[in-house]
């Protein structure tokens, strides 16, 4: 009978200890996961608020290069004009940029350059101002007798970062240093000024300190609660504050199912017991890296987005032609340096896009064969098929330049064997033919690897793939038409 009860006392003080150290197991894997799950909301919010500095700071290099232009040459109406007709281009984020002299403005926009009166005094020292029912965010600079800005809408800057970074489980916005909204995945409140006294008492503490404030809080975008994390920023001379907002990891249901099963396992054996946490670990352990994988590859796309640019092969020659052009031909020169423009503004525009239009794709490569034709001269003829304005349809971005680029990359081109190149419209698909006369020196199965970009993104949006073939002395590649 004694031992009987002495069993049954250490099988209860087992169980408790069994259940104890469930508890202190069940606890640490709490803590475990809140500090996972706290690394990946800082290394999330690291890397969206770096994209943002990196993004606004192209914008304050553009006052940057006005007041540097200025400051070198001094002011000069028609070549200033010449030179933010140009930068505008260089930032989608931008609706215009304007300079004033002797109470005169002149304002720029994609639409072209216009003059009017000055304009309202509280634009001229920056930050945020009304104009017919738009709200713009102005970068404001001087030199010398010369005032000039840059003016963003915030409805335009809404668009743009909508693109840059579209909202989901975790999303941004930016706060002037009084607290008032200038991008947010929600239109309706740009330009509102933050109703909650802790949240403005932290805008001023990250804008005062310069430092970075993570706490926890309920999101009125998502009505979910969230962690918050403040970065200071500084754009030109604005101090301005991003904050990174991540859904919490809500955890609590499957630990208490963990809990439960786990109290039924002590009854049997303890081996059963760790062999079911360290499966739930594994479990867990497994989403986690699933997790970080897909943020790694998210972050390597959007770098590589960002660092997208023609071959620098091309820019070497086009400037090769353009200095050979100034001396010989200065107005042939100044419809290159057009024609370039118009092919850097294009690759710009579409570092974001995996397809385009095909008629826009038709004028940029227009544009693409009048700089090589420069180079090559009768060597090189692009013939582009009459039927190629009324086929409706997409195609990846720059595939037409990238099989020009090959063409040009893998021939000979010489006055016995020049390159003619066509392109026009079957149904369903567009064609592009080149002679084929195959450089000795390069590898005869070679069509580039920018093929194989053009092969991924017809896997991704498209039930069929472009053919490519030699037939008749010429290479044919056909690219089908995505709807």
């Amino acid at each position: 009978m004694f031992y009987k009860q002495n069993g049954i006392v250490a099988g209860i003080l087992l169980l408790i200890l069994f259940a104890g150290a469930i508890g202190l197991v069940s606890v640490q894997m709490d803590k475990t996961v809140n500090r996972m799950h706290y690394s990946v909301v800082e290394e999330m919010g690291e890397y969206r608020t770096e994209l943002i500095r990196q993004d606004f700071q192209k914008t304050a290099e553009l006052v940057e290069s006005m007041q540097d232009y200025l400051a070198t040459r001094g002011y000069q109406k028609e070549q200033f004009e010449e030179l933010i007709a140009l930068l505008i281009r260089q930032d989608n984020k931008v609706s215009r940029i304007w300079f004033e002299t002797e109470g005169k403005r002149t304002i720029c926009t994609d639409s072209g350059i216009r003059e009017s009166e000055a304009g309202p005094s509280k634009e001229r020292n920056g930050g945020l101002y009304a104009e017919d029912s738009t709200y713009y965010w102005t970068l404001y600079g001087r030199q010398g007798e010369v005032a000039l800005g840059i003016d963003i809408a915030l409805d335009h800057l809404h668009a743009y970062f909508s693109n840059l970074l579209p909202a989901g489980k975790n999303y941004a916005y930016i706060l002037n240093d009084s607290g008032v909204i200038v991008a947010h995945p929600e239109e309706k409140w740009l330009g509102m000024r933050l109703l909650d006294s802790l949240e403005r008492r932290r805008v001023k503490q990250v804008v005062g300190e310069n430092k970075r404030i993570h706490v926890t809080g309920f999101s009125q975008f998502l009505l979910l609660p969230v962690d918050k994390i403040y970065y200071p920023l500084t754009v030109g001379t604005e101090k301005c504050t991003v904050v990174i907002n991540v859904v919490q990891l809500d955890n609590q249901e499957a630990m208490a199912d963990f809990h439960r099963y786990a109290l039924w396992i002590v009854v049997f054996t303890v081996v059963i017991f760790i062999v079911l946490l360290a499966y739930s670990q594994r479990r867990w352990r497994k989403e986690y890296d699933l997790r970080q994988k897909a943020e790694q590859e998210a972050i390597r796309l959007n770098l590589q987005q960002l660092k997208n640019q023609l071959n620098p092969h091309f820019l070497f020659n086009a400037l090769n032609s353009l200095s050979a052009l100034i001396t010989t031909d200065p107005g042939v020169a100044r419809k290159f340096i057009l024609e370039m423009s118009k092919v850097y503004r294009y690759v710009l525009e579409k570092r974001k896009e995996n397809l385009s239009k095909l008629e826009e794709e038709v004028e940029f490569i227009r544009h693409y064969y009048f700089l090589q034709k420069i180079r090559f001269g009768e060597q090189l003829n692009l013939h582009l098929a009459d039927n190629l304005t009324t086929v409706n349809g997409r195609i990846p971005a720059m595939s037409l330049q990238l099989i020009f680029e090959n063409a040009l990359k893998y021939n000979e081109i010489t006055h016995r064997y020049p390159l003619d190149i066509d392109i026009y419209a079957e149904v369903g698909a567009v064609i592009v033919e080149n002679s084929y006369h195959p450089r000795t020196d390069m590898p005869e199965a070679s069509f580039g690897v920018g093929m194989e970009s053009i092969q991924e993104i017809y896997r991704y949006y498209a039930d069929v793939q472009p053919e490519y073939e030699i037939k008749e002395g010429k290479f044919i590649c056909r690219l089908p038409l995505v709807e």
